[in-house]
């Protein structure tokens, strides 16, 4: 895997869900592979510890980032071809910890892929 970061972005307060200073989620696809956004919905500026894992939990990717501004966001794509017919799926885990609490929340993203074959008998 490898895995890129897609940029910094100062996200909107519309919609974000106070009780929970983290969120990672899906956000689409670019060139037909996933991305993912993360916020981190702090109070104030605090840093953070995140770690990409495969699904043996070798480390893939970590960073630590400052979170200077209040709402941060940042996009990670993942650099396999999910429509790939070759590529059965993938597995990864995002760990992302607060320094400042040292609380961690833990995120799976898996991706299975299988091929059903429908044959069909009609009468004419």
């Amino acid at each position: 895997f490898t895995l890129c970061t897609m940029g910094l972005s100062e996200a909107t307060s519309a919609g974000v869900k106070s009780d929970n200073p983290i969120e990672f989620k899906f956000i689409g696809k670019l060139k037909n592979r996933p991305v993912f956004q993360l916020n981190l919905n702090n109070a104030e500026a605090e840093e953070f510890l995140i770690s990409i894992k495969d699904e043996n939990h070798d480390l893939l990717y970590t960073e630590k980032v400052k979170a200077q501004k209040v709402n941060f966001s940042r996009n990670y794509g993942l650099d396999i071809e999910d429509g790939d017919l070759n590529t059965p799926g993938f597995s990864v885990i995002v760990e992302v910890t607060s320094k400042k609490t040292n609380v961690t929340q833990v995120y799976k993203i898996s991706s299975h892929r299988s091929v059903t074959e429908n044959i069909v008998v009609a009468q004419l």
